[in-house]
């Protein structure tokens, strides 16, 4: 047998002869070297490979011996999913068990994301608006921005309001090359973060933007929403998701997951009651969240006030700012370091990075 430790990403399979074909090809679509083994001669191999995918007999045979747990296990079996194929499963705490053909994308996803380099989960804002033309896309490119500027990681802004303008138009990039939503397939939760940022539009800051597009009629599931957050919080990075008002499978996918809901609101009577009644909504699903409030105020509606009213945190107030409103009409966000919209994208990430430490 070749020497693991002298193979970059090598895959040991410890399964039978009739899943080694259908192992071989999934680890080859991944980016592996295959080397066969059992349990009888592969403690050395179980220690040094990048993962290592079993069938159930393997599995057991290996829990028996008592060898050590480690990362990058995966299970896989002829079908159908049964006790026995989870049980080995869980007693390797494996990364997943997968049936073979069936699953065979599944498995190269999996496989995938274990040759990726851990670096730590990533953090995930949404922004939705309290009410229609609140500004809270506005706020989404502006928090993504200042993240691609500032923090560590790749930053992904999600446009999930299909009903709004696009946050490309609102970046200057809506005639960039690059994927759009109808253009993603997400296979059984296959997403590889690099890749998916190498594919998409980014802007002059480096904002990664996945938008619809424009003229063409297309569903956004629950499962790839969240699919795409998870991948790309998990390599590290920053996800910020333009949120549509709806109530429905995405939205609550996305805000079951994410470490802060930020609702926007502008400081009005009847912003204020329509604001009410929008996070009323989440109030079951998340317990993260709080208030941006836009001015200007023409009825001398304090933003305190309106938190109070709503009954959310009071993250941040934004004064109405000609220049941006000038510079979106011209197809860019300007964001200068002391403008009033580029400190409550500060506070924003300042609190969702508090947030996720005390969770850490």
């Amino acid at each position: 047998m070749t020497n693991p430790s002298a193979v970059g990403d090598l895959l040991v399979a410890m399964v039978d002869e009739s899943l080694l074909d259908d192992v071989t090809r999934c680890a080859a679509a991944a980016g592996y070297r295959v080397v066969a083994a059992d349990p009888a001669t592969g403690r050395r191999a179980w220690t040094d490979a990048t993962a290592v995918v079993l069938d159930p007999s393997s599995a057991a045979a290996v829990a028996d011996a008592g060898w050590p747990r480690r990362a990058g296990v995966v299970v896989v079996g002829p079908g159908p999913l049964d006790a026995d194929l989870w049980r080995a499963a869980v007693r390797l705490g494996a990364e997943d068990a997968h049936v073979l053909p069936d699953a065979d994308h599944a498995v190269v996803g999996v496989l995938s994301r274990l040759r990726l380099p851990h670096r730590g989960a990533g953090v995930s804002v949404a922004v939705v608006g309290g009410h229609g033309g609140a500004g809270a896309s506005v706020l989404a490119a502006a928090v993504a921005t200042r993240a691609a500027e500032d923090l560590a990681g790749d930053t992904l802004l999600l446009d999930l309001d299909d009903l709004g303008g696009g946050v490309d138009l609102i970046l200057g990039i809506e005639e960039s090359g690059g994927l759009r939503w109808p253009e993603l397939t997400v296979d059984s939760g296959q997403v590889v973060a690099a890749s998916l940022h190498a594919a998409l539009p980014r802007s002059a800051a480096g904002v990664t933007v996945l938008a619809p597009r424009r003229g063409v009629d297309h569903v956004v599931t629950a499962d790839s929403a969240r699919a795409v957050l998870e991948a790309a919080c998990a390599a590290g990075g920053t996800v910020v998701v333009d949120l549509s008002r709806r109530v429905d499978d995405v939205a609550r996918a996305v805000v079951e997951v994410v470490d802060l809901v930020v609702v926007v609101t502008t400081a009005t009577v009847r912003g204020c009651a329509a604001t009410c009644e929008m996070s009323g909504r989440w109030q079951s699903v998340t317990d993260r969240s709080g208030l941006v409030v836009r001015g200007p105020a023409p009825g001398g509606l304090g933003a305190s006030v309106v938190a109070s009213t709503v009954g959310l945190e009071l993250l941040a107030a934004v004064r109405s700012d000609p220049r941006v409103v000038h510079g979106l009409e011209s197809g860019r966000l300007p964001l200068a370091r002391r403008s009033s919209l580029s400190r409550a994208a500060d506070t924003v990430l300042d609190r969702v990075l508090d947030l996720t430490a005390v969770g850490a």
